[in-house]
């Protein structure tokens, strides 16, 4: 049996790293719907016999009309792969859910609190889904395998192993049953030798979900299991880092940067020789991929030289330096930018 197992697609989120970039949030919907069109490709290009989503296909409180219709005629394209869903915290199984008020393809089932169990020739697919916000029953542990000379697999959405029991806290003892576990909440992958399996996110949504991003494409029997992590090569989002100690003007930081197409955090750090604001400005104008800006540079100050002047720069110079011996590197960081803003005041 071959199948695909994809998690975490999260349509019609707030990408909030994405917040104030129009054209970036645009994009990356863009490339939401392109890489969930590229599974549905692979998956009726291979043949398989099974797609499971296990869980937060899309937002409940966000996701609009189109986007459910986009889902649909997806389906629609492979309806000779059996397509299994157990609805995540994001889009529940509640009253009007998209799950409950559309009309979904044949080959579609969707899974609810109490578990289901659909029987195919060589496998028999269990599902547990959310059916609120939050699920805090222990639904797998009750499940009783029908037939243990079949392949039996468990598709739902929660913690492996976790203390957040809201988030329906699967335990690693109770899916020992099962020959694959198709789990997703988790946004990072987690693909080892057992047959428990985070897929990842689809696609990165933000900073906090860095690296390489797709789906699993595996085949089973009920003596083995071999599954590959196939990337899909989408916009990473990427923190750099940029220290601009020897650099002497902003076009010079602009060529050190060499951002390439992905989707950037830029954490500008070092000693500052000129106008930092300016370089700000010209990488906003020039690099519409840079989505946040930190700016942690300071101003080169000549303190040995300063700290001897007899006035109140002079006063004040020895207060501080004074002070930042006991302080972190984050505080010292801080100090550096009050004392260009006092510097500026006493100029």
């Amino acid at each position: 049996m071959k199948f695909i197992h994809i998690a975490d697609v999260h349509f019609d989120m707030p990408l909030i790293a994405l917040s104030g970039n129009r054209d970036l949030v645009k994009k990356r919907r863009t490339e939401q719907k392109k890489a969930f069109h590229d599974v549905i490709q692979f998956a009726k290009k291979e043949n398989v016999d099974a797609l499971f989503i296990a869980g937060d296909l899309f937002e409940q409180k966000f996701v609009e009309k189109s986007t459910i219709e986009y889902i649909i005629s997806n389906f629609q394209l492979i309806p000779e792969v059996n397509i299994f869903i157990t609805p995540g915290n994001h889009d529940p199984f509640i009253k009007n859910s998209p799950y409950a008020v559309y009309t979904w393809p044949d080959n579609v089932t969707i899974f609810k609190s109490e578990y289901g169990m659909i029987s195919l020739e060589d496998a028999d697919i269990y599902g547990v889904g959310f059916e609120d916000y939050e699920m805090k029953d222990e639904t797998i542990s009750q499940i009783k395998i029908e037939d243990s000379d079949k392949i039996n697999i468990l598709v739902t959405h929660g913690t492996l192993n976790g203390a957040n029991h809201q988030y329906h806290d699967i335990k690693e003892k109770d899916l020992e049953k099962f020959d694959y576990v198709a789990l997703g909440h988790i946004h990072e992958k987690k693909i080892d030798n057992s047959n428990i399996i985070y897929p990842g996110s689809l696609i990165s949504c933000g900073f906090d979900e860095p690296g390489s991003h797709g789906f699993v494409y595996g085949e089973i029997t009920k003596e083995s299991c071999n599954i590959e992590f196939m990337e899909l090569g989408y916009r990473e989002f990427k923190k750099i880092y940029l220290d601009v100690s020897n650099l002497s003007n902003f076009n010079e930081a602009l060529e050190k940067l060499n951002l390439e197409d992905d989707i950037y955090e830029v954490k500008l750090t070092g000693t500052r020789n000129f106008d930092i604001e300016e370089l700000i400005e010209s990488m906003k104008e020039q690099h519409k991929n840079v989505c946040k800006i930190k700016d942690n540079t300071k101003v080169q100050h000549h303190f040995d030289e300063i700290k001897n002047e007899e006035n109140l720069k002079g006063v004040f110079t020895r207060k501080m330096l004074e002070q930042m011996k006991t302080m972190s590197d984050e505080e010292i960081e801080e100090t550096y930018k009050i004392i260009d803003i006092i510097y500026q005041m006493m100029s």
